[in-house]
């Protein structure tokens, strides 16, 4: 058997060897079909991976046996199943081999729950890891031990010559000591709360410079400047050109004003920025590639924009040779010969940040209700593949799909409650394991808008006999979407110690003096409008946005991660109605 042929390249799909297989035989066509699964499970088609695993001949020899227990495993711990580790001999796996073994390995861990475990995986991976993802690795094992509450830090064990597995345990206690929230009072001054925001940085700074000092070779000293939060107020120094795609006519335009006024006021909040030279063209005036090629004409280094999902897709399609950061996301981004980044206001990310903080809430048995539309299957989805992430594989999402208005309302009439009950989600098109649930719900995640959540409050308060969110036994988080600025006293009042995400422009918006008063009156509008400053201080970073970064930076929107995909993600400040009066969720601050 040639090495060769078992060779997998990254930038092959599974279509290239599902052909090659079926131009083979033998040992050959086996080898094809291997790496043809492995491509699949890139991919997330883990149905069909499956089938072709099953369809392999029995005659496989010891490396392809090991190929096929790879991909079992990989299977697996992307579904959340159990899988037997010990099959392999770790003996007779080649480095590669080794790093997709103990990635397995990290997942089986997780889903267990199993701090110590984890710890000594991420030690392992770094020791297979090729050159080139040695940075992501690296971040995601920070990730990993940020995270970890105190008490959780001194579940892993190490041992006497395990002096990097030390450094990081340091470093994880260093990190949670300096980064202990400053108290805010009520009357502090702007000037105050930025003055001990700048404390805060100081103090981090030093704690990290002091580790550094005990651990001059630690391999954590490659993302020091991530740790510090230095890499997150790095901008590119030069004034850009930039072209502001938006539609400033039509049924969009509302939108589209709304992002410009807070693209164009974004230098008011962050004057210490650099500022950028801005041309506007109107994404409904002409078709997309003419106004590329009037940007191109005008020496635009970055395109911001376009925000309507079809532009955005047409831009991609044509993929100019202008960097791009879209204002949108697409189901499917695929790689262009220029940078193209993706930030948009996602109710998927939405989701997934719900899911975050549900787990975080030591939640085990969430239920979704949500439209009965495409965008209500998506955000149960998204809600569903995080949560998958996150917990053991006896705790899944159930999802219960409600009508419109009308019908929610004609329910409500005739005396119908809602029954606290749902299917199991399915992800990637494959049911998780599980009936329909009944009343064993300790959390439900609303995410509906504000006149469907005031028809659904009192209808989940009919069907379980009693006030759901005030009920020790059941938990109430609802969206952004729901949360409007004029809400009535009643909504307020029914709504008591529900939780909702919100983005940190509303949370805190008596701090931002700068808001337009037209802007204040519409939460709706404040979202757009503080996604527009977001992504002006984003082209000012546009060069550091295609690697995996946790919290890259403390928007408007929200706290913004980056992805080696080029896709920013949001994650939100979660707040509770207490009478009407919205506060911090201690647990998440």
């Amino acid at each position: 058997m040639s090495k060769k042929s078992l060779n997998f390249d990254d930038t092959q799909n599974s279509n290239y060897y599902l052909s090659q297989a079926d131009n083979s035989s033998g040992s050959v066509k086996a080898n094809w079909q291997l790496l043809a699964i492995r491509a699949l499970i890139k991919e997330n088609k883990f149905s069909q991976a499956n089938v072709l695993l099953s369809n392999l001949p029995l005659n496989l020899n010891t490396e392809q046996q090991k190929e096929k227990l790879l991909s079992e495993g990989e299977i697996a711990v992307k579904k959340g199943k159990g899988f037997d580790i010990n099959q392999f001999n770790i003996e007779n796996l080649t480095p590669s081999q080794l790093y997709r073994y103990y990635t397995i390995k990290l997942g089986l861990d997780m889903n267990s729950k199993d701090i110590n475990a984890q710890a000594h995986d991420y030690l392992q991976l770094e020791k297979y890891v090729l050159e080139t993802e040695k940075k992501q690795l690296l971040n995601d094992t920070w990730n990993f031990f940020s995270k970890l509450t105190s008490n959780k830090i001194r579940k892993v064990l190490v041992y006497e010559n395990e002096i990097t597995l030390q450094g990081w345990v340091d470093l994880a206690y260093a990190y949670q000591n300096a980064s202990k929230v400053i108290a805010s009072q009520d009357d502090d001054t702007q000037e105050v709360i930025e003055e001990k925001s700048q404390k805060k940085i100081q103090l981090l700074k030093q704690a990290v410079n002091n580790w550094a000092t005990q651990y001059p070779d630690h391999p954590a000293k490659q993302i020091i400047s991530v740790l510090t939060g230095e890499q997150a107020l790095v901008v590119d120094a030069n004034v850009k050109k930039i072209a502001l795609l938006l539609p400033l006519n039509g049924s969009s335009r509302i939108f589209g004003e709304t992002i410009r006024q807070g693209y164009m006021d974004a230098n008011k909040f962050f004057p210490q920025e650099p500022q950028q030279n801005v041309i506007v063209l109107d994404t409904t005036s002409k078709p997309i590639d003419t106004l590329i090629q009037q940007a191109r004409e005008q020496n635009i280094e970055l395109i911001v924009g376009p925000l309507l999902k079809e532009d955005v897709i047409k831009i991609q399609e044509l993929a100019p040779t202008v960097p791009v950061l879209t204002l949108n996301k697409v189901d499917n981004t695929t790689t262009t010969a220029n940078k193209m980044c993706y930030f948009a206001l996602s109710p998927d990310d939405e989701a997934k940040d719900a899911a975050d903080h549900l787990y975080s809430q030591n939640k085990i048995k969430p239920l979704l209700l949500v439209p009965n539309t495409n965008l209500g299957q998506r955000v149960a989805k998204s809600f569903a593949a995080q949560w998958s992430q996150l917990s053991t594989n006896s705790s899944q999402a159930y999802v219960q799909y409600f009508g419109n208005t009308k019908t929610l309302s004609a329910n409500m009439n005739r005396n119908l409650g809602i029954i606290l009950e749902g299917d199991p989600i399915l992800i990637n098109d494959t049911p998780q394991s599980g009936e329909i649930l009944s009343a064993e719900f300790d959390a439900i995640y609303v995410y509906s808008s504000y006149d469907e959540l005031t028809l659904i409050k009192p209808m989940l308060d009919m069907g379980a006999n009693k006030n759901i969110g005030n009920s020790s036994s059941v938990t109430l988080y609802s969206s952004s979407k729901s949360h409007v600025a004029n809400a009535s006293d009643d909504f307020n009042y029914d709504m008591n110690k529900t939780e909702y995400a919100e983005i940190p422009m509303i949370v805190n918006q008596k701090d931002n003096i700068n808001i337009p008063s037209n802007v204040q009156k519409d939460y709706s509008l404040m979202r757009l409008y503080a996604m527009g400053i977001d992504a002006w201080r984003l082209a000012n970073r546009f060069n550091q946005l295609n690697s995996n970064q946790p919290n890259f930076l403390d928007g408007m929107t929200g706290k913004l991660s980056t992805s080696n995909q080029c896709e920013v993600t949001r994650s939100l400040s979660w707040q509770q109605y207490i009478y009407g009066e919205a506060k911090p969720d201690s647990k998440t601050e």
